[in-house]
Formats: C-alpha cells, sequence, structure tokens
C-alpha cells in the first residue's frame, strides 16, 4: 500500500512495473493527458495498465476520449460525446469519483464536460499484472483494440492525481502480494 498519490509519466518509458504503477486501486482519481492531435486520424492509448481481466485504459479512438476499466469479468467504455480537437494542445481528463464499490466516470475534452458513465466494480486489491503503458498498450489489451496500438499523436505526459479515498480489500491485497512475490 502506497501513501504516494500524484505521479507524472511520460511516452517513451519502459513498461513500469506494478510496484511503481499510480495505485488507482478502490479510490477516486483523476488522469490527465496533454496531448496533441496532428489530424484526425491520430489516436492510440495514452495510458494502460493490466489486461482485460483487471485493469484500465486511456485512449483515443475515432477522435474521441475513452476509458475502459475492466475487473472480475465486469467491462466498462465511456467515450466522450465532443472529439478531441486537432492542431493545438488538449488536456483529455478522466475524472473517476469513487461511490463504494463503483464509481462514477466523467470525461472533460479541452476543459468540457463531454461524457459520463459508472464503473461497476472497482479493483479492491490489485488493478494487473502486466505493469502500466505509457503511450501504447502491449501484450493482453484492456479493451477491444489491437495491440500495441500505439497513440500517433503528440502526448507531452500525463498526471495522476489519487484521492485520500481508498477502500481495499487488504486479505486479498496480502493474498495477491503474498504469492506474486
Amino acid at each position: 500500500m502506497s501513501a504516494r498519490r500524484h505521479w507524472t509519466l511520460y511516452r517513451g518509458h519502459a513498461r513500469l512495473p506494478d510496484a511503481a504503477a499510480p495505485d488507482v486501486r478502490g479510490r477516486s482519481y483523476v488522469i490527465t493527458a496533454w496531448v496533441t492531435l496532428a489530424a484526425r486520424e491520430d489516436g492510440g492509448v495514452l495510458l494502460a495498465h493490466g489486461d482485460r481481466h483487471a485493469g484500465y485504459a486511456v485512449r483515443v479512438a475515432d477522435g474521441r476520449l475513452v476509458h475502459e476499466y475492466a475487473q472480475d469479468g465486469v467491462r466498462s467504455t465511456v467515450t466522450s460525446l465532443h472529439r478531441v480537437p486537432v492542431g493545438r494542445p488538449v488536456a483529455l481528463e478522466v475524472r473517476v469519483r469513487r461511490t463504494g464499490a463503483s464509481a462514477l466516470v466523467t470525461l472533460v475534452v479541452d476543459g468540457h464536460e463531454s461524457g459520463t458513465g459508472t464503473i461497476p466494480l472497482l479493483a479492491r486489491a490489485r488493478v494487473g499484472y502486466t505493469g502500466v503503458d505509457v503511450g501504447c498498450d502491449r501484450g493482453l489489451t484492456v479493451g477491444d483494440y489491437a495491440a500495441p496500438a500505439r497513440f500517433t499523436g503528440r502526448l507531452d505526459r500525463i498526471d495522476v492525481r489519487a484521492e485520500d479515498d481508498q477502500w481495499l480489500d487488504l486479505a486479498a491485497a496480502w493474498e495477491i502480494e503474498g504469492a506474486t512475490g
């Protein structure tokens, strides 16, 4: 369990191990990506942690911001109503607010709320086993897209801010940590 609540990630890092991953298990968090799309066709994964069994991904698909989340066979996808502007730097945000074992998701494109949805079941023990990718998603992907789904626009950085409302299944977390190392 980490007391750390802020991470800044850059494209080009090798896959980050789970121990270095933003700890967003069972809590509210905001992911902000600073991007520039040169063309409407630009897209791909901005940030991915885990895989389709347990994980989350933030990406641009068909010009829209997408957040995907998977936990214990339950999947959630939220897509922005508005397209990401082309030709200039833009902030893309995924705001996740924990509401018990579930969460509300709000997508923000260029400062404007642009979509909402829910995560029916938040991870309370472990997000994934495959580490964190920035600017792509290698291996078994979180969502319905082909690996490595490299982001084709400019990705300046990603900030992840976690709130102090974490709710974990400590017995399961310790059991998993003991089994994996």
